[in-house]
């Protein structure tokens, strides 16, 4: 039958790949490319977390104007769980090492870019997910006020991704956690 199908002529054949073409552009011209953020410390953080709970997934990948993203999948969490892995990962990104290595990165890839320029800074997110749908995110900021492309670059105030702003998802339902009560958490736990 394909044989058949395949000899009937070169414009058949050409008209498919033209639809097949069209579907591929059409799925994918929504999608976003995440790279790998493979850097020492998330490299430690990953195999720190494997160790302290095994069988879960880590994930830490960024995406060029957009955001880091670290992504813990397991079965099940309890809120000691999310809180450790938070603690955990909290002085890494607050470590000026790290924090330079990741804007070189960035800087790299900006290339010249306006928004780079501007001042405009990656966030991080923790994501906490069970089955591929998120139980907690945590979310830090570079500098405390969200990017803005009329504000002077030199009018930001410097966080260094030390406040952490967080949601809880019950039953798909997000609730929001203050950076108060995160840190009150952390030290519960840690």
């Amino acid at each position: 039958m394909a044989r058949r199908f395949w000899s009937r002529g070169r414009g058949r054949r050409m008209a498919w790949a033209a639809v097949l073409a069209s579907l591929c552009a059409l799925v994918c011209s929504g999608c976003t490319v995440y790279s790998p953020l493979d850097l020492s410390q998330l490299r430690e953080f990953e195999q720190s977390v494997r160790k302290k709970y095994p069988f879960s997934y880590v994930s830490c990948q960024y995406e060029y104007q957009g955001d880091v993203y670290i992504t813990v999948n397991r079965l099940e969490y309890d809120e000691e769980t999310a809180y450790s892995i938070l603690g955990a990962l909290q002085p890494i990104v607050r470590d000026e090492a790290f924090i330079q290595e990741l804007f070189e990165l960035f800087e790299e890839e900006a290339s010249g870019d306006h928004n780079w320029e501007l001042g405009q800074r990656p966030d991080i997110q923790l994501r906490i997910e069970v089955g591929g749908s998120s139980v907690y995110q945590f979310s830090a900021r570079a500098a405390k006020e969200g990017y803005n492309s009329g504000y002077d670059p030199d009018s930001y105030t410097w966080d260094g991704y030390a406040t952490w702003y967080g949601t809880k998802f019950v039953d798909h339902v997000p609730y929001e956690i203050t950076p108060e009560e995160i840190e009150k958490a952390i030290a519960a736990y840690s």
